[in-house]
């Protein structure tokens, strides 16, 4: 019989809770799908903040210059490319992070 430790076990209930997302979201209306949108952005921005401030104790001025990025990067991806939200998400990360990446580097 396999032992599952407790970060197996969420990481797999995170796998399943996005699964039932994903089919539940054909079964409910845009704006619910835009304010579910909005909720998950802002808590994963404040897990992010919280994970850098709390546990490691640094100040972080650009955390948020970084996220504006990414997301302007996504807006500009889905109205002048008419790329699906979906592919606009992972050019919106890698913008953000290419641009952090050239940013530490300079610093």
């Amino acid at each position: 019989m396999i032992k599952f430790d407790t970060s197996r076990k969420r990481f797999f209930g995170f796998i399943l809770l996005g699964w039932v997302l994903l089919i539940i979201s054909d079964r409910i209306g845009e704006l619910r799908q835009y304010q579910g949108a909005f909720v998950a952005m802002y808590a994963l921005a404040i897990a992010s903040i919280i994970l850098l401030t709390g546990y490691s104790g640094q100040l972080s001025l650009g955390h948020s210059a970084l996220m504006a990025v990414g997301a302007y990067a996504g807006a500009l991806s889905i109205n002048n490319l008419k790329l699906p939200p979906a592919l606009a998400l992972i050019i919106g990360a890698l913008v953000a992070g290419i641009f952090g990446l050239l940013l530490g580097r300079l610093s």
